[in-house]
């Protein structure tokens, strides 16, 4: 790694500043793995929309 990042000095588990860090980090990585599945569910239901409600055939383009 770089010498200007420090990992244990930034995640270190004894500081408060440390624990805020990684509490920092868990949230940020839940909210991009929300984001992720949410964006791949948008992506599948766009290709429910090529069918018919009624007749579950598809739709002519």
């Amino acid at each position: 790694m770089s010498d200007n990042f420090k990992f244990k000095e930034i995640f270190d588990s004894n500081t408060l500043r440390g624990r805020a860090n990684v509490a920092k980090a868990t949230w940020a990585s839940v909210g991009i793995i929300y984001m992720l599945v949410k964006m791949r569910r948008n992506s599948k239901r766009r290709d429910v929309n090529l069918y018919c409600k009624r007749c579950q055939q598809k739709l002519l383009q």
